[in-house]
């Protein structure tokens, strides 16, 4: 009997972890699918500023693809990532344009700081 209660508050203890494990992952499946959701849009909106740019402007493949490498090395590395200086408020944390001293949310001095994009 001292067996049957020790096994069932192992079993207990084992599906209250699987209950939190699988709330875990229906929010990280739930962020996956609005990150995959705006990466989306992303494409399609770069998509259709290429077109016009391309359309309305001239633009070559050739100048795009410099641009991209000139913008790339501006932190010192072509390595398909680039490096932003921002503005963070000390306040409510939200980032902000570098152009920003003050914050555009809750109107106190932003701090600078250097984040991946």
């Amino acid at each position: 009997m001292l067996w049957e209660l020790y096994q069932q508050t192992q079993i207990a203890g084992a599906k209250a972890s699987a209950d939190v494990a699988a709330e875990q992952s229906r929010g990280v499946k739930t962020e996956i699918h609005q990150i995959k959701r705006r990466a989306d849009r992303q494409a399609l909106t770069t998509m259709a500023i290429w077109a016009l740019l391309s359309e309305k402007l001239g633009v070559t493949e050739a100048d795009l693809e410099a641009k991209i490498r000139e913008i790339d090395l501006s932190d010192g590395k072509l390595d398909g990532q680039v490096r932003v200086e921002t503005n963070t408020c000390g306040q409510c944390n939200r980032k902000l344009s570098k152009r920003h001293t003050k914050c555009m949310y809750c109107g106190a001095e932003a701090g600078r700081t250097l984040d991946h994009l």
